[in-house]
């Protein structure tokens, strides 16, 4: 199942060292457009399957923020 993790951070740094973790790990078969920065609101989207949410949860959580939640991928 797909979900949609959404973090967000107090700084636009944390939120751009949080992308740059994203899109530099070496998670398996993980896309890179799977991960959507919205520097505005300080929030980064990121698209995970089962195989992939651990990994990226963890990333996210490294960074402190402030609130990170969870939804089902409709799509």
């Amino acid at each position: 199942m797909n979900k949609i993790l959404t973090a967000s951070f107090d700084t636009e740094e944390a939120l751009k060292a949080a992308q740059y973790d994203l899109t530099t790990a070496t998670i398996a078969g993980f896309p890179r457009e799977k991960i959507l920065a919205d520097k505005e609101r300080k929030e980064i989207k990121v698209m995970t399957t089962g195989a992939t949410e651990t990994q990226v949860r963890k990333i996210l959580q490294d960074h402190d923020p402030k609130d990170l939640r969870e939804s089902e991928f409709k799509g």
